[in-house]
This record gives C-alpha cells, sequence and structure tokens, in this order.
C-alpha cells in the first residue's frame, strides 16, 4: 500500500479485499456510464457487463484501488502477464485494463497515482512492457497515457464488436499503447 499526497487529497492506493468490490463497482459504473451515448447499445452492454465482471478479473489479475477518506475513488487491474486478459497480447509482457475514477473527483491525479502503482508492479516484476488497450474517443484517458510516454502499437488493436462476436454492428476500434520498460543492468 502506498501513501499519496496530491495538491488537495490525501490518498491511498492499495490492493482490492472482496468488501471493496461493491465500491469498485460503483466507480467503473459511474466512470464508464459516459460512453453509454459513443458506443452501439449492444457494445456498450457486453463492455459494461465485462468491466464489471470484477470476480472473473480477480482470477487473472489484480484488482487495484485508489482511496480516499475511507471511499473507494478509482481503480484499476492490473495483470503481472498480460497474456491472461484474453486480448493478443504477448506474455511476458504486463498489461492493465479498466481504469475508472469517479468522476466526481477527477482531475486530481487519481489515475496517475493508480498508473503509477501498474507501473511499480510491472517494474518489480521485471516485465519488459507495460500495455493498454483503450478507445480514442477516451480522450482523457489517451492524453494521460501519452503523457506517461506510452507509444501506439497498431498491430495490437482490435475491434470490440467483433472480439464480442456482435455480428450486425458497427466497428469498435480499440487502440493499443505500450511502455517499454528499462531493464536493470546486468553485473
Amino acid at each position: 500500500m502506498s501513501q499519496l499526497s496530491l495538491p488537495g487529497i490525501s490518498l491511498s492506493v492499495r490492493d482490492a479485499r472482496p468488501s471493496d468490490h461493491r465500491g469498485v463497482h460503483g466507480v467503473l459504473l459511474a466512470a464508464y456510464q459516459e460512453y453509454a451515448a459513443v458506443l452501439p447499445p449492444a457494445v456498450f452492454d457486453r463492455y459494461l457487463a465485462d468491466i464489471l465482471d470484477l470476480d472473473a478479473r480477480s482470477e487473472t489479475g489484480r484488482l487495484i484501488v485508489a482511496e480516499h477518506a475511507g471511499r473507494i475513488v478509482g481503480t484499476v487491474t492490473y495483470y503481472d502477464d498480460a497474456a491472461a486478459e484474453g486480448v493478443g497480447w504477448p506474455s511476458g509482457w504486463a498489461g492493465l485494463r479498466a481504469l475508472g475514477v469517479d468522476p466526481t473527483v477527477r482531475r486530481l491525479g487519481i489515475g496517475h497515482a493508480l498508473m503509477r502503482a501498474c507501473l511499480e508492479r510491472a517494474r518489480a516484476a521485471g516485465a519488459a512492457v507495460l500495455c493498454l488497450h483503450t478507445a480514442e474517443f477516451m480522450t482523457g484517458a489517451v492524453a494521460m497515457y501519452r503523457a506517461m510516454g506510452f507509444r501506439r502499437v497498431p498491430s495490437f488493436d482490435f475491434d470490440a464488436a467483433s472480439h464480442l462476436r456482435l455480428g450486425d454492428v458497427r466497428p469498435v476500434r480499440v487502440i493499443a499503447f505500450r511502455l517499454d520498460l528499462p531493464t536493470a543492468p546486468t553485473a
């Protein structure tokens, strides 16, 4: 667990406990609801159901939460091996997905704090790369990832509608980013 003091907010970032699932669910629901108007309903419904399936993600990844004043205000799922996500990442890369921050406390550095927690875990695990998927319409997230040094890797992009096996729905491109992590020099 790490304690952070951000401007105007004291935050702890830690691995989630089962008792945190209700709070994580609420944050993800609030954070992703804004995309209901952007995505085709069939894609949005399946996508939301997928990111709210905390039990399934907890089996292959680690839920991390950001907590302020006893309340979950942000979350992300970290994967020691991104291949466990099942979306085509190579084995040996670390990954993350479903980063969400309560809309009432955005722009306070909570997303960055969660990203730093993933970076720390990836470095500690000796991963060469930290990777993630997002969408172009998630402009705030894309800007944050780029500012943190992530770069696009179009070879790992995919169509969400096809991935979800929704044949008669317009394509929704999911875009890939990676951050190469420095390796420790060998002695």
